[in-house]
């Protein structure tokens, strides 16, 4: 029900206004019991709902820890210290069992996959949802609706509950579009809100406790701008989550996986470049970076595996096209790679997604040096032939790697056998080498070895590689380095979030218009004058709309009698609200009125 459904109810008496803010209450009462991502009837809700137990016992344990080590500091007592000592050593292993438990709900990547699709495609890294712990606003709302707006908060009773019932659902969001949607939903409503009833003047006392995504450690903040920074991470997280499920073995759900990823990517730069000093890990600048980095390597993945489905493959300007651009993926991996091997990272990322970030790496390198080979092996065969190199090719050529000198490049593109077989052979060599290291850090990671597609897909590209290169042992070629292949141009385009296409009602429309009625301004408690009409009328003057204000008061006027200021604002004219009326609307409801007319004022302060 809007606002201004609920406001109208009320001041009609309607007899269901007390029941329906009782169904409100037990609705909310049973979302609480629910999981904190909803039904449980499928693996990754499961896990999720696992997870936000495990956030509670690690804020738990954190707070005996705390403690704790406070005993330690504060005690001068031996015994009692050392036995502060223990339970604190004993609290902290707790929170490592139960962050030992979170990684391994982190690393259950087939989890975030269609249950179809976990035999028959590797799985992408998303991330999880950050929880909430649950968070009462009907103490600080009604207060400030009874101290700052001098209203009674009865009134709005179903609206504060609508709002709480908002906040409780960004834990429980379905991964999809209207997931998105619930999140935009709720981070427009609190923009609304916290103008009105959540600023820092009003000491709101509210304490938003979110916890880390990754190791579980909860923060609490008073700060709305902490709450928004949340949000908008747990968008970025959905759309990664989104990318995951998607079929990509299709033309059109590589393409959504691609999309969702950008979305993805766009939400965390908007952190980014809006939110700093966050006092969780997951949410600070270099790990911010790290999940774009992250999303950016899987959107040219998946646009790489896009292209694999209609790449004809016996063209060598084809070929060569597919090394520059499995190479980039190779490029993209290649940073994440450094980045988890910084022993900050090892000891907060999953061990997992570190393996999983160096087969990447390796794979893709790898396939990029065997794409490399099929083109040199096209172009001695047709050499063998007495072909000569098309000048497309030797174009293409010229491009694929980041060699400077003419000589260098004329001697690629040079239609020379033995060159030719000399760079597949080398290019196979370097296959080989890192298919060996993308199979080695796959068998680091027990998650990984137990996905069968991804070991099938690593050693099927490593036999293929082998097979080629035994397949041209007995070709006499030249011993030549691999040249460094030079990656094809990136041109992802992050999407921010569309906060706009997401509208809301403002809940609290009846506490008046945001402008003027809102935490930054104050004014008196509202006054009620009764004014009778003299033969010159009221004597007073009004400007300006929503609010309309006194302008003027004549000196010995009935207005001046009874009180009225300049710059009053009016409230209501006769029991009519007329705080949202344009100047006209409000002169003409004056007018019309008798020979006594009723102001509700209000004097700003």
């Amino acid at each position: 029900m809007s606002a201004k459904e609920a406001s109208s109810g009320s001041e009609a008496g309607e007899p269901g206004a007390a029941a329906k803010s009782a169904r409100k209450r037990i609705n909310l009462e049973a979302l609480g019991r629910q999981s904190s991502i909803g039904d449980v009837s499928t693996l990754r809700t499961k896990l999720q709902s696992r997870r936000a137990q495990l956030n509670v016992e690690i804020e738990k344990e954190d707070k005996f820890h705390q403690g704790s080590k406070r005993l330690v500091r504060a005690s001068s007592d031996h015994k009692a210290r050392d036995q502060a000592q223990l339970e604190a050593s004993f609290a902290e292993s707790k929170i490592r069992v139960h962050q030992a438990e979170l990684a391994k709900i982190n690393s259950s990547l087939q989890a975030y996959q269609q249950e179809g699709l976990r035999s028959s495609q590797p799985p992408l890294i998303p991330f999880a949802l950050k929880t909430t712990a649950r968070l009462s606003v009907v103490s600080s709302f009604t207060d400030t609706i009874s101290g700052h707006y001098h209203m009674d908060p009865a009134a709005l009773l179903d609206q504060i509950y609508e709002f709480q019932e908002l906040r409780y659902a960004v834990s429980n969001v379905t991964r999809d579009e209207s997931g998105v949607e619930s999140l935009l939903e709720y981070h427009n409503q609190l923009q609304l809100v916290s103008k009105r009833l959540i600023h820092p003047k009003l000491r709101h006392g509210l304490a938003f406790i979110w916890y880390d995504a990754i190791n579980g450690l909860p923060a609490v903040q008073q700060s709305v701008t902490f709450e928004k920074a949340c949000i908008i991470f747990n968008i970025a997280a959905l759309h990664s989550q989104m990318a995951a499920q998607e079929d990509r073995s299709t033309v059109a759900g590589a393409s959504r996986a691609v999309a969702s990823l950008e979305k993805g990517i766009g939400a965390l730069e908007y952190m980014k470049d809006r939110f700093s000093n966050s006092p969780t890990l997951d949410m600070s600048d270099e790990l911010l970076s790290f999940l774009s980095d992250l999303l950016r390597a899987q959107a040219q993945e998946v646009r790489w595996e896009r292209e694999q489905l209609e790449m004809k493959r016996t063209e060598p300007s084809t070929i060569i096209d597919a090394a520059h651009k499995t190479k980039s993926v190779a490029e993209c991996y290649s940073p994440l790679k450094e980045l988890v091997e910084d022993n900050s990272m090892k000891g907060y990322l999953p061990e997992c997604w570190i393996s999983y970030v160096k087969v990447k790496e390796a794979h893709y390198k790898a396939l990029a040096h065997y794409y490399a080979a099929l083109a040199h092996d096209h172009l001695a065969s047709a050499c063998k032939g007495e072909e000569v190199v098309g000048e497309e090719v030797r174009m293409e050529l010229k491009f694929l790697y980041a060699v400077d000198s003419e000589e260098a490049q004329d001697a690629i593109t040079a239609s020379n056998q033995q060159y030719h077989v000399g760079l597949a052979k080398a290019h196979l060599n370097c296959a080989v080498l890192a298919h060996e290291y993308a199979l080695k850090y796959n068998s680091y990671s027990r998650d990984l070895s137990d996905i069968k597609p991804l070991c099938q897909m690593l050693q099927d590209a490593a036999a293929r590689t082998r097979a080629k290169k035994e397949e041209m042992s007995e070709e006499e070629g030249a011993s030549i380095m691999a040249p460094a292949i030079k990656p094809s141009e990136i041109t992802l385009k992050p999407v921010f979030p569309e906060f706009s296409s997401v509208e809301v009602e403002d809940l609290f429309r009846s506490l008046g218009p945001l402008p003027a009625f809102s935490a930054e301004n104050s004014w008196s408690t509202p006054r009620v004058l009764t004014i009778h009409r003299g033969k010159g009328g009221l004597g007073l003057s009004l400007r300006g709309s929503r609010p309309s204000s006194v302008s003027a008061v004549e000196d010995g006027s009935p207005a001046e009698d009874m009180g009225v200021c300049v710059g009053d604002w009016v409230l209501a004219v006769d029991g009519r609200d007329v705080r949202y009326k344009s100047h006209n609307d409000a002169i003409a409801i004056v007018t019309d009125c008798g020979d006594e007319v009723t102001f509700e004022l209000v004097t700003p302060t």
